[in-house]
């Protein structure tokens, strides 16, 4: 077995779901290069295509994604690497767009010499998740409690500064009439308790949070809903809206700008990442 291949293995086993073309950017070949590799690794079982990228309007035309298979996973083994035991069917769009984002942003940092480390490497493969209580005072006056878990989407860190993602593909609205019901506003509540209390120092030193959506209207509207309903500033929630991400009729390509770009903060100036890490 090729090292190379070993590395695939390795890539995805740590997003779930990756696409060829980027797989071809974090080797630094070319897609069609790659796709000649990809090909008999299917066929030999070691990596396989979810059926679920066929529900796309351009799936014909698109790059392949690709998951690691039980015999890819018993490669790792032999290798003394422990796979990742993923559970469940979960949402593949949604696990994709996570995908899209931190893949990107590693493959951002190779070619830059950035120290890029993932969830793996920085809490193995216990889940991330904080507990939180917080409250609410609804249109109505009513005010309301919540105590319960907040799991991010995925974790990294570049160089000494900790990122948690939110990947948000717009399935939920900005608020609903209770906290009892996952909203924005209950995940803006539970960041900004786990950021006051600093609940991630146990774990590591500083927390950054990126809040990624598929949409630039729907990103202002939630650090609007941030600034004008719950009157909060931050300078640890990022925001930022791409609309490819949430695109069934193109793929995106990897998002090696995501580094140089601003993420809007509220009550602060925008966060550019290669300037702050």
């Amino acid at each position: 077995m090729k090292e190379r291949h070993i590395e695939t293995f390795k890539l995805c086993d740590r997003y779930r779901y990756v696409r060829s073309n980027f797989i071809a950017a974090y080797h630094g070949t070319s897609p069609q290069h790659r796709k000649r590799e990809l090909g008999p690794l299917t066929k030999q079982g070691y990596l396989a295509r979810p059926e679920q990228q066929k529900d796309s309007a351009n799936y014909r035309y698109s790059s392949r994604v690709y998951e690691l298979t039980a015999r890819g996973k018993a490669e790792l083994a032999k290798i003394g690497h422990e796979p990742t035991a993923w559970k469940g069917e979960r949402q593949f769009w949604h696990q994709l767009m996570v995908a899209d984002i931190v893949l990107s942003i590693e493959i951002a940092c190779r070619s830059r010499g950035l120290r890029f480390r993932h969830r793996h490497e920085l809490i193995g493969h216990a889940p991330l998740s904080f507990q939180t209580d917080i409250s609410f005072r609804h249109a109505n006056g009513r005010v309301e409690t919540y105590s319960g878990r907040l799991q991010p989407d995925d974790l990294f860190a570049i160089n000494d500064t900790y990122f948690a993602l939110e990947a948000d593909r717009e399935h939920e609205p900005i608020t609903r009439p209770t906290l009892q019901t996952s909203s924005y506003a209950r995940k803006l509540l539970q960041y900004r308790d786990v950021l006051v209390r600093k609940a991630y120092k146990g774990l590591f030193p500083n927390l950054m949070v990126l809040n990624i959506t598929t949409s630039e209207r729907h990103a202002a509207n939630i650090t609007a809903f941030m600034d004008q309903v719950l009157e909060a500033k931050s300078q640890s929630l990022l925001f930022k809206g791409i609309p490819i991400l949430g695109s069934r009729e193109k793929h995106p390509e990897p998002l090696t700008t995501l580094l140089d770009e601003p993420f809007h903060r509220v009550g602060h100036p925008p966060f550019i990442i290669s300037k702050e890490v």
